[in-house]
Order: C-alpha cells, then sequence, then structure tokens
C-alpha cells in the first residue's frame, strides 16, 4: 500500500518552524482511488484512504492531507500532510499548539521536474457527468503521447486547485481525475465543501529552506559526478576485482528482502561506491583511506534513517529493520582487509586536489547534517490565548484511544474554578498530556513544543497554588486524582 501512497502524492502533487504568518484554507476538496482491479483485497485497502485537498484562500497555496479513513493491516498508517506553492510539495506536521506547522525540508519535492512542462494533449473526459480537459506532464513537449501522468481539469469551474499546483503552466480549474497512462488505479474528485482552517506558518521560508536544501543536494552530487568523471578518465585500478567484492562497494545487497525498503539502500551506496575509486587501498593514485569511507558510510546510513523515520515516511518496525541492516553492513566493512597498494609517492603534482576537495566537501556536508534539535530554554515565555490540541484536531478518528479516555471532550470535566487562569492551565497541562500520549503513536503532534506547553502550565500553577482558595485546592486535587 506504500506504493499508493507514493503515486499518488506525486499525482495531485529534520524540521523547521514557521510561525509568522498565517494561511486560511477555506475549501475542502475529497478525492478517492477508483481501481479496476478485481482483487477485493486490493479494492477494500484503496476504499480506505481518503485524500483532502484544502484550497487556499488566494488559490495560491495548498494543503494535500492523505490518510486512513478505518483501519486496516497495512505498511502505513496516520496522517500525512504535503503543503503546495510555487511548484513544491513541503512535508508539515501540524502542532496542537496554535496550529503551528513544523516542516520536513530534506523532504521537500518539485510537483514538477525542471525538466518536464504541463501541456494539453488530444484528450478530454467525463468524470461523473462533468467534461473535463486532459493535461500530461512531458518531458518533450512535442511528444504528447510519451508521459507517464495525466490530469483531467474542468477549466470552467470556479473552484481552482490546479493553480497552486501547476503555477508555472497557467492552468485554473477544478481537478477532476489524475491517472498513470498505463495502471489500473486513478485518484477521482468527489466532493467539496467549505472549510475554516487557519495555519500559521511562513511559506516563503518554507519555499526558500527548499530550495536552498536543493542547491547543496545538486553542489553534492555535482562533486560526486565530477569526482566520478575523473576517476574513469585518468585513474587506474589494479585493486579494482577486490574493491567490487567490498561491502561499501555494493549498490544493492540481493538478499535484502523487503522491497518496499530496497530503493533507501541506493543513495548510500552510490556515495560511498563512487568514492572507494580514490582510495589508496584500490588505487595506485588513491587520495583518501578506505577507513574515511568506512567513516562516511556510518554517516550516511545513520542520517538517512532518521531523515525517513523523521519525515514520517517509515513505520518503527521499517526503522528497525533499516538500522539492523547497517549494523550488520558496518560490521562487515570494518572487518573486510583488503590487500593495500603499495606505492612510492615522488611527484606531487599529479595529485588530483579537485577531487579530493570534492570528495571531501560531500563528507563534510554529510557530517554536518544534524537532526537532533539543540535544547533551547523558552518555555517561560510562552503566550498561548487558547488551549490548541492536536487530539481535538482527529475528529471521529480511531487514533484518539491510544490517548487517556479522560481527553475526550475533556473541557467539560474541568471543575469551574474560581480562579479563571487555573481552569486554562489545567485544561492546557491534562490536554498536552493527551497530544504527549499520541506522539509516535498515530497523531501528528509536535514534541518539543508539547512540552514546553506542559512545563508552561506547570510552573504558572504553581505560582497560583498559594492564592488559591481552599474550595480551588479541593478541585483541583480531585479533578487530577480522578483522571485515568
Amino acid at each position: 500500500m506504500k506504493r499508493i501512497f507514493c503515486a499518488a502524492v506525486f499525482l495531485i502533487s529534520v524540521s523547521s518552524f514557521a510561525q509568522t504568518k498565517s494561511i486560511e484554507f477555506t475549501k475542502r476538496l475529497t478525492y478517492k482511488i477508483e481501481t479496476s482491479s478485481e482483487n477485493p483485497y486490493e479494492q477494500s485497502d484503496y476504499e480506505k484512504v481518503s485524500y483532502d485537498y484544502y484550497i487556499g484562500k488566494n488559490n495560491k497555496e495548498g494543503l494535500l492531507s492523505f490518510y486512513y479513513s478505518e483501519p486496516a493491516e497495512v505498511y502505513y498508517s496516520g496522517e500525512s500532510n504535503f503543503f503546495v506553492k510555487n511548484n513544491w510539495m513541503i512535508p508539515v506536521t501540524v502542532s496542537g499548539i496554535s496550529k503551528a506547522t513544523s516542516y520536513a525540508v530534506y523532504s521537500a519535492f518539485a510537483v514538477t521536474n525542471e525538466n518536464k512542462v504541463i501541456s494539453k494533449i488530444d484528450r478530454k473526459g467525463n468524470i461523473n457527468g462533468t467534461s473535463c480537459q486532459y493535461y500530461a506532464v512531458l518531458s518533450d513537449p512535442q511528444d504528447k503521447e510519451n508521459y507517464e501522468f495525466c490530469f483531467c481539469i474542468d477549466e470552467n469551474s470556479k473552484t481552482n486547485n490546479a493553480e497552486a499546483l501547476f503555477p508555472d503552466a497557467k492552468i485554473k480549474g477544478l481537478i477532476l481525475a489524475v491517472e498513470p497512462k498505463e495502471n489500473d488505479y486513478r485518484l477521482v474528485y468527489k466532493s467539496s465543501e467549505n472549510a475554516s482552517l487557519k495555519l500559521d506558518l511562513d511559506a516563503d521560508k518554507m519555499i526558500a529552506d527548499a530550495e536552498e536544501h536543493k542547491k547543496e543536494q545538486e553542489a553534492t552530487y555535482n562533486a560526486v559526478d565530477f569526482a566520478e568523471a575523473v576517476d574513469s578518465a585518468a585513474y587506474a585500478y589494479p585493486n579494482s576485482t577486490e574493491m567490487y567484492n567490498d561491502p561499501l562497494y555494493t549498490y544493492g545487497d540481493t538478499s535484502f528482502e523487503n522491497y518496499e525498503l530496497y530503493s533507501y539502500l541506493n543513495p548510500v551506496y552510490g556515495i560511498t561506491s563512487t568514492v572507494l575509486y580514490k582510495a589508496k587501498e584500490y588505487s595506485d593514485e588513491g587520495t583518501v583511506s578506505r577507513d574515511q569511507i568506512v567513516k562516511l558510510y556510518k554517516n550516511l546510513s545513520k542520517n538517512l534513517v532518521k531523515s525517513l523515520s523523521s519525515s514520517k515516511l517509515i513505520t518503527k518496525e521499517e526503522k528497525k529493520e533499516l538500522n539492523d541492516y547497517f549494523k550488520t553492513r558496518i560490521k562487515e566493512a570494518e572487518k573486510f582487509k583488503p590487500n593495500a597498494i603499495e606505492t612510492a609517492v615522488t611527484d606531487y603534482s599529479d595529485y588530483d586536489y579537485a577531487a579530493i576537495d570534492a570528495a571531501s566537501a560531500a563528507a563534510a556536508y554529510v557530517d554536518d547534517y544534524d537532526y537532533y534539535t539543540k535544547y533551547e530554554s523558552k518555555y517561560k515565555n510562552t503566550e498561548s490565548s487558547e488551549v490548541s490540541l492536536a487530539y481535538d484536531l482527529l475528529g471521529d478518528s480511531e487514533i484518539k484511544q491510544n490517548a487517556p479516555k479522560y481527553c475526550e471532550d475533556l473541557i467539560k470535566s474541568i471543575p469551574n474554578f474560581q480562579n479563571k487562569d487555573l481552569k486554562y492551565h489545567v485544561h492546557n497541562l491534562t490536554g498536552q498530556i493527551c497530544d504527549l500520549y499520541l506522539y509516535n503513536n498515530g497523531g501528528s503532534v509536535d514534541y518539543f513544543v508539547t512540552i514546553d506547553e506542559m512545563r508552561k502550565s506547570m510552573l504558572e500553577i504553581e505560582k497560583l497554588r498559594s492564592s488559591l482558595s481552599q474550595k480551588d485546592q479541593k478541585s483541583l486535587l480531585e479533578f487530577l486524582k480522578s483522571l485515568d
């Protein structure tokens, strides 16, 4: 089923924080997957997947949200959200605190790549009684038969979600269907309704961060490509046969049976296999040691798994499986002892310093990857005018059962304290505890902000305690004891 999600994201297609601006989404569109497959299990799984697309007030932004509308035994569970603007898809997590959003810039991607265009093709459709015009994503504008995906757009509709998805194509209208050229499923528009959703985020900063990360990636890949080109033209590899048996060289392990995760191995081996050509152990003009490459492999694999996990692209079980695999390969790489090439270097003019710098830059870039969040003591300055919880955004979702029972209709069970500030902070404290139970347990929760809110309310309650009436003190104690 992960295949379904990846395809659907493209079809209508660790963290930073944005809290300086507010974007309002005024309409929600609902899509469903239709399939011609006769497999009843596949049909059932498709039916349980819901896709909502929220349109921004000015039609320039969108929010794609997809999730399982009911429990299913599948690889993916929970909810994923993507902010859409200026041809970018940026994964976001909606916090329970003032609906702030955290976003994963390392997982952002373009709806259409720079070398592709959106073009009208000679095909029209009729989706549930509404006529529409087909457009396709083309690599060659002149070859309108060669494409992977196409979109059927009602250009006469006042509802407009095409503009945010394809800003460069100057297309407006309602996307009625998205379908691959050769497959047995398609995404189809079902209904729309007015919405009132506001998110505090800085769209310009998110896009700027995504573009900056893209430039850094391109610089790293170009450095590796350059080094590989130099190797092919000038280096001799007398120990190449042994290098091909090196655990650091393999582009993938055929014994790795999880097909869903197999493709994630390639980025790591794509880099280490290239840099191995410059290892002193394998080339008589090698410039780096194999030990350096082992260290690079450790950093690449560790940060890859963290990135996939923080972006919620893999489950806890898949994270463990990848970590176990890389740990095993690291042990194999450390035990592997190639026969070093003995060379007496007397002329340093032949050193390819450009290649050395390129490989060092790639390694440094990976070393600087830091997915941990440095602690900042800022909770005392937190100011909120209302309690906003991730739990309250779940609606009728089954995920609610993963939090304490008291979380449902929490505000109704809080005593009517004489001190109004006390009621606010008791609500906020116990509500944030509900959110904390949902973190990594099905909910979209900002872990650190939730803890900060809890600490803030705990502090404020203690500051109020000496001034509370006996009635309020008694009610507070009885309420806390009543929680399950």
